[in-house]
């Protein structure tokens, strides 16, 4: 699976530009599903300048606010989407005993 951060947010305290809030996407083979966490306390991360955060650190801080649990249950729902890509979808057939007539496509 793929992690991106797609926006962080932050606020002036207790030191400026202190990221508080992490925006971002799990992907694989397309299926994307995108959060957001509160990273807050802050205290529990070390403090980088923003200027000086690398995505590697901006998704070891998402995580580590997540939990090991909620890594997997959010990993396991986008496997679950891939998965039901995978599958044949039913599609509504008409009623043998309609006397509307339409195409597996929905057209009358």
């Amino acid at each position: 699976m793929k992690w991106s951060i797609n926006a962080l947010s932050v606020l002036n305290t207790p030191a400026p530009q202190t990221v508080v809030m992490s925006h971002f996407t799990i992907d694989q083979d397309g299926q994307m599903v995108t959060y957001s966490v509160n990273l807050l306390p802050a205290s529990k991360l070390s403090f980088t300048s923003y200027a000086d955060i690398t995505e590697d650190q901006a998704i070891q801080w998402t995580k580590e606010a997540l939990g090991a649990n909620r890594v997997l249950a959010m990993e396991t729902e986008v496997q679950v989407l891939i998965d039901a890509q995978q599958s044949p979808m039913p599609q509504s057939a008409p009623l043998p005993w309609s006397t509307v007539s339409y195409d597996f496509d929905g057209n009358y």
